[in-house]
């Protein structure tokens, strides 16, 4: 199982009709769809965090706390009401109505615009539990490369969120329009946090394979991807806001073509606690931000 990219390819591959119609979204959306790669609420991008977090390392990450009805969306990783716990759920009230990508259905709808994707209920396999510890250690090896945010942005990945904020996400555009998902040598998006020591490099964040498109379950309950249905894009495809609570925008327009996202921590003070988690609180970053250490 070297290459879970492959992996997750033969299994959408075996999926029959049903289970087609159930992940395939509107393959021709606009690239500007991909662009909701924004993690970061823009309005606290310059604030420090204030409080410590646990710390940890990477190997195995516990079972989603979700119903298995959850679906995931783009919006603010960083900042949001209520920290969200593992497997991508928050403290936040929820609702089982979207904005967003009808097509996807048992979303359910966090309080701050998170969508989770559904994944099978109960806790992870042996099987999953497996596939999900793999995935963090070929993503932490192949992203070792990136460790230096010069080696990114020369390889091709540019700001898909404020560079200034504490939390910033660099998205390789050639490789979303690529459509491979889960291929650990080619993310779709690095995750960085800028810290009194530059920037220090979190996690590689995944995306579906179009507009609307969960990718597949690998880890269960474990893997949960999820969209945001709250982001406002500027014309250079820069997350720079939310949308009020009617649902526009004051800044940017609002983005209903998003794709579906799954993040990978490889951060050790993040990757036990944290993985695969989908947003990371100001206070959940403070301790690398303060001293520059991941």
């Amino acid at each position: 199982m070297k290459n879970l990219g492959t992996r997750a390819r033969v299994r959408w591959g075996t999926m029959g009709t049903a289970a087609r119609l159930w992940w395939s979204g509107a393959a021709s959306v606009a690239v500007a769809g991909v662009l909701v790669l924004a993690a970061t609420s823009l309005t606290d991008a310059a604030s420090q965090p204030a409080h410590d977090s646990s710390s940890a390392t990477a190997a195995t990450a516990p079972a989603a706390t979700g119903s298995g009805t959850g679906s995931g969306s783009m919006a603010g990783m960083a900042g949001m009401a209520g920290g969200a716990t593992q497997g991508g759920t928050s403290a936040d009230p929820a609702s089982t109505t979207a904005a967003i990508c009808p097509n996807v259905k048992n979303t359910t709808t966090m309080g701050n615009g998170m969508v989770m994707a559904p994944v099978p209920s109960g806790g992870p396999t042996a099987a999953e539990q497996a596939a999900a510890n793999q995935l963090v250690s070929e993503t932490r090896a192949a992203v070792a490369k990136y460790a230096n945010l010069s080696a990114a942005t020369a390889a091709g990945y540019v700001p898909a969120t404020n560079p200034s904020g504490y939390e910033v996400h660099y998205a390789n555009w050639q490789t979303v329009r690529s459509g491979d998902v889960l291929d650990p040598d080619h993310p779709s998006s690095l995750v960085y946090a800028n810290t009194v020591k530059g920037p220090v490099l979190l996690g590689a964040m995944y995306l579906g394979a179009g507009p609307c498109q969960p990718g597949p379950d690998v880890g269960g309950p474990l893997t949960q991807w999820h969209a945001h249905d709250n982001l406002c894009l500027s014309t250079d495809h820069q997350v720079v806001g939310k949308t009020t609570s009617s649902g526009t925008c004051a800044t940017g327009v609002h983005n209903t073509s998003t794709y579906f996202m799954l993040h990978v921590w490889v951060a050790p003070s993040l990757a036990a606690t944290h993985q695969f988690q989908p947003d990371l609180t100001r206070s959940e970053l403070a301790p690398i931000i303060r001293t520059g250490q991941s």
